[in-house]
């Protein structure tokens, strides 16, 4: 997982960081629906990347997210 969703699932959405790893569950993460677009959000905000939540659900792990993340930012 990279420094960047580290950052933004820990001092934006206030996700507990002891229990963020690669192969931690969105659910487990402690993903409710808004933090879901909350991410999105912060995101096209801050990336200019457009994912949306249905991508972010699919998503089973932080290192999955993490992978669609650095996708859609290469895309650009």
């Amino acid at each position: 997982m990279t420094g960047d969703l580290a950052a933004i699932l820990c001092e934006d959405l206030k996700l507990p960081a002891n229990g963020l790893t690669p192969d931690t569950s969105l659910d487990n993460a402690g993903f409710d629906s808004l933090a879901i677009v909350e991410l999105s959000v912060l995101l096209n905000d801050r990336y200019g990347i457009d994912i949306d939540e249905a991508e972010i659900k699919n998503a089973a792990t932080l290192h999955q997210l993490d992978l669609i993340i650095q996708r859609k930012r290469d895309e650009r």
